[in-house]
């Protein structure tokens, strides 16, 4: 039974999408020369064991857990009010993570300069290898919104093209691996109200509350 007949019947029973999805990613690889498909075989292993690091950092609003790799930041985990508890987390989402007894100059200083009220914008290198494109387009357009400003829902899901989109665009909110540095504690409900997040309505309300938001 060829590709094409399998095809056919996929268009019938769904239970077969995903041999047609090998097959289509097989024939594709066919196409690509040995040497080509060995080097390109290599580099995903190589990204694969690519090394993560980890460090946690005491600020004015917390203890904040990070993880980053060569690319940039990984993760940010949001503020605890123990260094064990913040380091407990960090471990628990990267065991296979290396300690680091330094983290980069400017990571550590511009959350140091946000904690305290004198950091309005990140600088900083983000690795974005682990977030998906719809996420992608939902942190993106969230980290268009001015500092000390709120948007809805429904103003992000319009904003990447998506204006029904707008509980997808709660998961990927809530799913944020980078929030702070990403904003999403600046999306808020149409109703003005705060509505979930990750680390709380009191953290999000906390946020705000330092970068001069007025909320109804």
């Amino acid at each position: 039974m060829d590709h094409v007949m399998i095809g056919r019947l996929a268009e019938h029973d769904a239970d077969l999408l995903p041999l047609v999805r090998m097959l289509t990613r097989v024939r594709k690889q066919e196409k690509i020369p040995a040497p080509q498909q060995r080097l390109a075989l290599r580099a995903r292993l190589i990204e694969s064991f690519a090394e993560t690091n980890l460090r946690v950092v005491e600020t004015k609003i917390g203890w904040i857990g990070l993880a980053w790799s060569a690319r940039g930041l990984v993760s940010l985990q949001l503020p605890r009010s123990t260094q064990a508890a913040a380091e407990r987390i960090l471990q628990r989402e990267y065991p296979q993570g290396a300690w680091s007894a330094r983290a980069p100059a400017e990571m550590l200083r511009e959350l140091k300069e946000y904690a305290e009220g004198r950091r309005r914008a990140f600088e900083l290198p983000l690795d974005w290898s682990s977030i998906k494109p719809f996420q992608r387009a939902v942190l993106k357009a969230t980290s268009t919104i001015p500092f000390g400003e709120t948007r809805s829902y429904g103003w992000v899901a319009h904003k990447i093209g998506k204006p029904r989109a707008f509980r997808a665009v709660g998961h990927a909110l809530a799913t944020n691996p980078i929030p702070i540095i990403l904003p999403c504690h600046r999306v808020i409900g149409s109703d003005g109200g705060l509505h979930g997040y990750g680390g709380g309505l009191p953290m999000k309300a906390m946020l705000l509350k330092l970068e001069g938001a007025v909320l109804t």
